[in-house]
C-alpha cells in the first residue's frame, strides 16, 4: 500500500514505522525543522515500555508532487489545523483519514473531500525528544476507523486489516461525530485540569479535589451526550465514568498520572497543543449544550480559559 502521512508528530510517526515495518510504502509530510531532522536523521522511534529503538530511512517532503498516487492519507494534524489542510488535500487521487479529533468538523471536511473523506482516532501517545520519538501503545484504547459513506466499506475493512497486522487493533465506528466527541469529552477535563497545575502530571495526580472535578466533568459531558443520542461512548469509559463509584476514578487516575503515563499519555499533547484543546473545548460545549443537561465542572474548568 502506498500510503501519504501528513503530519510527522508524535502519531504521524508512530504509524508510520509500523507501516514501514510492514513493508508498506510510506512518504511522511513534514515542515521545517522536524523535515530537516528526517532527512538528516531518518525515522527514529523508541517504544518506552520495551525500550526498542528502531530507525528508518524515509521519504519525506513539504508538500506531495502533483501527480503522485497514493491509496491513502493519513492526515495526522491537530483539530485546528485540519480545515487548513484542505487544499493540500483537495487534489490527491487517494482517500483520506482525518486521524485525530475532528469533533464538530466532520460534516465540513466530508463536504470538502465528498467520498473520499474518512475519520480515525490513533491509540498511541508520546512525545519528541530532539530527531526521537518516544512512544507508548495505549492497549486501553483501540485504534478508531469510520466510514461515513458505509460503516462496513470494502476500503474501510482493508484499512482496519492493515493496521492491525501492524500491531494496532481497530475499532470501526458506526458514527465518526459521535465518538469523537465522546472522547473529546474524556480528554479535554483532563487537559484543562492539567493547565491547572501548569501541565505537570504529578501535581494533578496530588490534588484529589481538582481530580474529582475532573472525573465529575466527564460524567456531566457523557449524560448530556447520551441525551441526543450518543451511543459511541467507548464501554471502557462508560464503565470507568458512569458505572464505578467517584472516589474508585479518582483513585485510578491519581495512578495514572502520578506514573509515566501521565506525561507520555496526555501531558505531553496537552503541553504542545493549547489551540488544539482550545478548540476542542469549544466543539465540546457546543455538543454539550445540545443535550439540554447541566455540566457546572465541565463549564468550570474551561470556561474561564476560554474567555
Amino acid at each position: 500500500m502506498r500510503v501519504l502521512v501528513v503530519g510527522a508528530g508524535v502519531i504521524g510517526s508512530v504509524y508510520a514505522g509500523r507501516l514501514i515495518d510492514e513493508g508498506h510504502s510510506v512518504t511522511l509530510c513534514a515542515r521545517g525543522h522536524r523535515l530537516d531532522e528526517l532527512h538528516q536523521s531518518g525515522l527514529i522511534l523508541e517504544n518506552t515500555q520495551t525500550g526498542q529503538r528502531t530507525r528508518h530511512e524515509v521519504d519525506a517532503l513539504q508538500i506531495p508532487a502533483a501527480g503522485t498516487a497514493y491509496d491513502v492519507a493519513l492526515v495526522a494534524v491537530r483539530h485546528d489545523q485540519m480545515l487548513p489542510a484542505l487544499p493540500l488535500l483537495a487534489n490527491l487521487a487517494a482517500d483520506v483519514v482525518f486521524f485525530g479529533n475532528a469533533a464538530g468538523l466532520t460534516d465540513q471536511l466530508s463536504d470538502a473531500l465528498g467520498d473520499r473523506a474518512l475519520f480515525g482516532f490513533p491509540a498511541a501517545g508520546g512525545v519528541r525528544e530532539g530527531p526521537v520519538v518516544r512512544y507508548v501503545l495505549i492497549r486501553q484504547q483501540k485504534t478508531m476507523l469510520a466510514d461515513t459513506v458505509d460503516r462496513s466499506s470494502p476500503r474501510i475493512r482493508a484499512l482496519a486489516a492493515t493496521f492491525g497486522a501492524a500491531g494496532f487493533p481497530t475499532h470501526v465506528s458506526a458514527d465518526a461525530e459521535a465518538w469523537l466527541t465522546a472522547h473529546a469529552a474524556f480528554i479535554v477535563p483532563i487537559g484543562f485540569a492539567l493547565y491547572r497545575v501548569d501541565v505537570q502530571p504529578a501535581r494533578l495526580a496530588a490534588d484529589r479535589a481538582l481530580l474529582a472535578t475532573m472525573v465529575r466533568a466527564t460524567r456531566q459531558g457523557f449524560r448530556a451526550l447520551q441525551a441526543i443520542g450518543n451511543t459511541e461512548i467507548p464501554r471502557n469509559l462508560r464503565v470507568l465514568y458512569q458505572w464505578l463509584p467517584l472516589g474508585f476514578a479518582v483513585r485510578y487516575w491519581h495512578a495514572t498520572l502520578a506514573g509515566p503515563r501521565g506525561e507520555l499519555w496526555f501531558a505531553g499533547h496537552t503541553r504542545a497543543a493549547p489551540e488544539e484543546m482550545a478548540s476542542l473545548a469549544e466543539a465540546l460545549r457546543a455538543a454539550v449544550h445540545r443535550g439540554g443537561r447541566p455540566a457546572p465542572d465541565l463549564e468550570a474548568l474551561v470556561g474561564e480559559r476560554l474567555r
